[in-house]
């Protein structure tokens, strides 16, 4: 907690919260968080009745005092061209990537749940894709990301054989997230019918997210911020439909269907202001007209090609001459048999549009987002050699590839490939915070691995999440001289790496963990929580 004025609530409102439902999306969006932190993840899932007993209390005590997020910078998949000869990459550009403590993301994601209902009948669906909620009991709170993003390609199919439409305006708004007016954020929400005790909180918790000193600005990574930032370019849709403007949005990504390029200036010549009035600018170099036949080059339907891909395999299955191919086949078909060959045709479909990867530059990681998630849960190793070698390439994929390549650590060579990784200066802290949290999946390591881990730790330039992922690792895998040197390493360390090394000692001796309780324990709200979650069995 902080030393901002606290704010506390009305009983009866706090009453009224679906608390259990808050905890429950917040265990859900911890899989997509930019931030990896166990120890964090581990008060949610065993000591979450106290901490809504403890967020409550203090509000209705009016005692609430919001904390700092703690942010990363998280590479962009955008770099800056290098004008020399052979052509290299260059620096990525990047945004902050942020993690509320659990009070605080506790009592964001309760707010974000009451407006949630508001946000739904007020959103124009025929116009904006992205954050489709799901039901509102719901823990996943929206529905998969897939099928919003296939429902938007699909509507974009669909503008696009209007009649009299031959160009496609694409709008990408610069720093969308960052650029938020809480202020006009606030007032789109009270104008939705969101109430007001509630806005009031709400705007107090944002802004002490920005230090008090801007009014712009929320946190990315997390379902409130999706909910909101999402909604807070629902004027501009109904600005676009008011004008008679075929559109179609997802997040700030707005695709707008034209019939010349003198209507995309006339529309321009209105739109820019009023984006502007939202403290929205556009992102001049994403920002063009393209002929409307290129749509398909510019956005291809993921899902749609994995679907052919699907349909072509199974027509090779289907035909008489490769039936021969497999030999001996069995008479006997049961429901577990087809269910089995399904999951084979879609292995293989996977397979195929991941190879099919060069052939669309510039979605190269889009087609990486849709099939490596396929491919780990079939246990299929076919992008592992890619994905190992493409860490330096795409920094702002190490998340995915770190998922991904956890499944493999067994394989020959990617335990040395990672430590590499590890080690190698041109790589960010956040991309070696997913590198050390992939390695983190294995049974057992070397003295020398765990070396490597604490070097980390005990580097006060390296940024605190991956840290605090290095003190876990070392209190996982070192020897008790190791796990000395880690008890040392604490009195000197921020309350987030502190919280990171007790939360490790849960896999020390016995008298062990009692010392660290002893000593531990009650040092500060993420301790004291740790201290209750270890508790349960």
């Amino acid at each position: 907690m902080s030393d901002k004025i606290p704010f506390g609530l009305d009983g009866a409102v706090i009453a009224r919260m679906d608390w259990q439902l808050a905890l429950k999306r917040i265990s859900h969006d911890l899989r997509s968080d930019f931030i990896y932190a166990p120890h964090i993840g581990f008060i949610y899932a065993k000591a979450g009745d106290e901490l809504i007993r403890e967020v409550r209390s203090a509000l209705s005590n009016g005692a609430y005092s919001p904390g700092l997020p703690i942010t990363i910078e998280v590479p962009k998949s955008f770099r800056i061209q290098v004008a020399v000869n052979p052509v290299r990459l260059g620096p990525s550009f990047s945004r902050p990537g942020s993690i509320l403590l659990p009070h605080d993301r506790l009592l964001y994601q309760v707010l974000a749940d009451q407006a949630a209902p508001i946000v739904q009948r007020k959103t124009d669906h025929s116009r904006t894709f992205s954050h489709q909620l799901a039901a509102l009991d719901n823990p996943a709170m929206f529905m998969p990301t897939r099928t919003c993003w296939s429902a938007w390609q699909s509507e974009l199919a669909r503008l696009s054989q209007e009649q009299g439409i031959k160009y496609i305006l694409k709008i990408d708004v610069a720093n969308y997230f960052g650029s938020l007016n809480l202020h006009t954020l606030i007032n789109v929400l009270n104008d939705s019918g969101y109430a007001s005790e509630l806005l009031n909180r709400l705007e107090t918790l944002l802004s002490s997210y920005t230090s008090n000193r801007s009014s712009r600005g929320i946190l990315q990574g997390m379902f409130p911020s999706d909910l909101f930032g999402n909604f807070y370019m629902e004027p501009i849709d109904r600005f676009l439909k008011d004008n008679g403007v075929l559109a179609a949005r997802y997040v700030d990504d707005l695709y707008v269907f034209i019939e010349s390029v003198e209507a995309a200036e006339s529309l321009l010549r209105q739109l820019i202001p009023r984006l502007r009035s939202y403290d929205l600018v556009l992102n001049e170099a994403k920002c063009k007209i393209i002929p409307k036949n290129q749509l398909h080059s510019e956005e291809p339907d993921l899902q749609e090609l994995f679907d052919e891909a699907v349909e072509e395999i199974r027509e090779q299955l289907n035909d008489d001459d490769f039936d021969a191919d497999y030999g001996f086949q069995s008479e006997w078909e049961d429901d577990e048999e087809e269910e089995e060959d399904e999951d084979e045709l879609s292995l293989e479909a996977t397979k195929q549009l991941f190879d099919s990867i060069g052939t669309y530059l510039g979605q190269e990681e889009n087609i990486e987002r849709f099939c490596l998630p396929l491919l780990a849960k079939a246990e299929s190793d076919h992008a592992l050699q890619h994905v190992l070698e493409s860490f330096k390439k795409r920094p702002s994929m190490a998340q995915i590839y770190a998922s991904y390549v956890a499944k493999f650590l067994k394989h020959d060579g990617v335990f040395d490939a990672l430590f590499a990784l590890l080690v190698d200066s041109e790589l960010t802290d956040w991309q070696k915070m997913w590198i050390l949290a992939a390695l983190s999946q294995a049974d057992k390591y070397d003295d020398a691995s765990v070396k490597t881990a604490l070097d980390i730790l005990q580097d006060a330039h390296r940024h605190e999440t991956l840290r605090a992922v290095a003190a876990i690792f070392v209190g996982r895998y070192g020897d008790h001289s190791r796990r000395i040197t880690l008890q040392g390493v604490y009195t000197t360390s921020p309350p987030y790496i502190q919280s990171a090394i007790y939360f490790s000692s849960r896999k020390w001796s016995k008298v062990e963990r009692q010392n660290a309780r002893t000593n531990w324990g009650n040092h500060g709200p993420l301790n004291k929580l740790l201290t209750i979650a270890m508790d349960k069995k």
